[in-house]
């Protein structure tokens, strides 16, 4: 098996749409698919033929008597593979999805400067798991492995805002003119792309086809989006995906652990799409041409008593598409096992021979586009702990490169643009937290004490309002402005403050005890939400939440996250008077 192995400088922010995101934007992957880089050089390879083969729009390209070479150049999976392209690390190497069996301690927050605890579940048993551990699964995306050192690699990406034009009219029109954006992988960034094919002709027309190296990858390459550069780079004859051989990996592990390098599409015995832990077990079984059952763990519960569970299946699943750009048309949507799952078996004799071929050709469906593709006991099982943190460049993630200050009016521009999408993002925000909040015993206040609650917070929030339009030296600290709402909860009748006690959340503090923290911690809800959630994680500068717009970066300051708790305790009283009544 060839491995052609190149770079991807990105020069414009790229658009990979993803299925994801709300109806009014599209949201990248943080990768460059394999089915994108695919797409190109079939263009390129097109205008080829029909500059020196005479190839008419009405020709058939995949007529083998004419065209021997394409079919199995672009479309035989057990031929050609084109990989995904992930961030290159430090060092110009391919980066990997994370395992989903890594998982944190509850509130870890990486940086570059310190070194985190990352704990692999699928080699650590039950009953020998930390007691004081509050697991988190880890919410990276990519990383690189080195005995017991992890680096955690983040794509940066850029929030672009768009008005729809007629295209007679050349301007947005009442009938066609709406607001929309583009969340997409950042410009300045290095991606490392694979091309996996047989024979040494191949390589050859392959390498061709990543000539020259400007390229344009994605959608909305006219509204300036695309651009990327192609840097051809060597490598080793031995090409292995993880960098070990697979006689190494088998022979170190006591089990058979698969670890999934990208989205694989599975089909059951019916012919449908599913993403079914069996069909896979099924399937591996299969090509492995062995009996293989999951890993069955026995450990003691508190009560004494032996139990077997089966603790080995750390996976999460996904909904893959795509789009033909032949057809102009999005290609069917499918459930899909989510890169980075992995899956523990028992120990079982298989051929390394068998495990290197299956490695090259991946399994199940799209293989050609860089799916299903998977690892045979990528981690050492010696190693259940490692020191994760991020690489130098990641934590300073502020464009440092030279350009030209932007005129006052752009500047006024870009901020009010960065300052609506951060305020739409802490909305996001808002609405998701006050949802997860549920009260218990809502029957033990009184509608009344609810509503004094909520005369005061809004009192507190139009306080607010007016501090904020004067100069910052006038204004009042957000202690000061948020001290009648503690007042009221304080100075409470006795008949009133045993209501307020005996109301708790579902996660089971008290609600006066909760808004005092929300009070005095304005901004710690809102930071660990922003870092948490899909939509907005990726967006931070020095470990603050930031939105960069145009080389302006803009995040929240402590009047705008008491802002937000105020409307979050009215958000939770307006709910849970609404629930009383409806009870």
């Amino acid at each position: 098996m060839k491995a052609i192995t190149f770079l991807l400088h990105t020069q414009q922010p790229i658009l990979a749409t993803s299925l994801q995101g709300d109806p009014n934007s599209d949201v990248s992957y943080p990768y460059i698919p394999g089915s994108m880089i695919r797409g190109v050089l079939i263009g390129r390879y097109l205008n080829h033929l029909k500059k020196h083969h005479g190839l008419q729009e009405a020709d058939d390209i995949l007529d083998i008597q004419r065209f021997p070479d394409v079919s199995r150049l672009f479309f035989d999976d057990e031929k050609t593979r084109y990989l995904n392209a992930y961030p290159a690390d430090t060092n110009r190497k391919r980066t990997l999805p994370v395992p989903r069996s890594w998982y944190k301690d509850k509130g870890v927050e990486f940086s570059d400067t310190t070194d985190e605890d990352v704990y692999d579940f699928s080699k650590i048993p039950v009953d020998e798991r930390e007691e004081n551990l509050s697991p988190k699964l880890l919410k990276e995306d990519f990383c690189t492995v080195e005995d017991n050192d992890v680096l955690f690699y983040r794509v940066k990406r850029r929030i672009n805002i768009h008005n729809q034009r007629d295209r007679k009219k050349g301007r947005g029109t009442e009938a066609n003119g709406a607001i929309f954006c583009y969340d997409a992988i950042d410009l300045r960034q290095t991606f490392h792309g694979i091309v996996l094919c047989d024979s040494e002709q191949d390589v050859d027309t392959i390498k061709s086809l990543l000539q020259p190296e400007d390229i344009w990858l994605g959608g909305s390459q006219s509204a300036g989006y695309g651009h990327t550069i192609i840097q051809l780079v060597p490598n080793d004859s031995d090409w292995y995906e993880v960098g070990i051989a697979p006689q190494e990996r088998i022979e170190r592990n006591e089990n058979l652990t698969i670890t999934l390098l990208s989205d694989t599409i599975l089909r059951n015995d019916c012919g449908q799409v599913v993403a079914d832990p069996e069909v896979l077990r099924h399937l591996l079984s299969k090509l492995l041409a062995v009996d293989i059952q999951f890993q069955k763990i026995k450990y003691t519960n508190e009560s004494g008593e032996e139990k077997e569970i089966e603790d080995s299946i750390y996976a999460g699943s996904t909904i893959v598409g795509g789009f033909n750009r032949k057809w102009g048309l999005p290609l069917p949507q499918a459930p899909a096992f989510a890169a980075g799952s992995v899956f523990v078996f028992n120990k079982v004799k298989i051929d390394c021979e068998r495990i290197k071929i299956l490695e090259e050709q991946g399994i199940g469906e799209r293989r050609v586009d860089g799916f299903g593709r998977f690892v045979v006991n990528w981690l050492d099982d010696e190693q259940t702990e490692y020191k994760a943190k991020l690489p130098q460049s990641e934590a300073r993630s502020v464009n440092t490169t030279e350009s030209e200050p932007l005129a006052p009016e752009s500047l006024r521009i870009a901020t009010n643009i960065a300052t609506r999408i951060v305020r739409k993002r802490l909305d996001e925000l808002l609405l998701k937290e006050v949802s997860s909040i549920e009260l218990t015993k809502k029957d033990k206040i009184s509608n009344s004490q609810l509503s004094r609650l909520m005369i005061v917070t809004r009192k507190a929030l139009s306080d607010l309002d007016i501090e904020n339009d004067k100069p910052e030296a006038e204004r009042k600290t957000i202690t000061e402005i948020a001290e009648p709402v503690r007042d009221l909860l304080r100075n409470l009748p006795s008949n009133a403050r045993k209501q307020f006690e005996s109301i708790r959340l579902n996660t089971g503090e008290r609600l006066d005890e909760q808004i005092d923290n929300w009070l005095d911690s304005s901004d710690s809800w809102l930071n660990k939400s922003w870092r948490s959630e899909s939509q907005t994680k990726s967006f931070m500068v020095s470990g603050k939440p930031t939105v960069s717009i145009a080389s302006v970066l803009q995040g929240f300051d402590n009047y705008v996250a008491l802002e937000y708790s105020l409307r979050l305790i009215m958000a939770v009283v307006k709910k849970t008077m609404k629930e009383k009544n409806n009870d």
